[in-house]
C-alpha cells in the first residue's frame, strides 16, 4: 500500500509469464517477493551510475 501523500507511479509489464518468473526470481534471490523494492533498488543503481558518469565528464 502506498504511503499517504506519495506519488503512485506505475509501470506495465504485459508478459504474465515473465512477471511470474520475476516473482519467483525475487523470492529465490532476495528471499522475498517484494518486487517493488527490487525495482526501486535497480532504479537507484541506474541513477547513481548515471550521476557518476556525468561527474567524470
Amino acid at each position: 500500500m502506498p504511503t499517504p501523500g506519495s506519488p503512485q507511479r506505475k509501470f506495465r509489464l504485459a508478459d504474465d509469464a515473465l512477471w511470474a518468473e520475476y516473482d519467483q526470481a525475487c523470492r529465490d534471490v532476495n528471499g522475498s517477493a517484494d518486487r517493488s523494492d527490487d525495482i526501486r533498488k535497480h532504479v537507484e543503481a541506474v541513477v547513481a551510475e548515471w550521476k557518476k558518469r556525468r561527474e567524470a565528464s
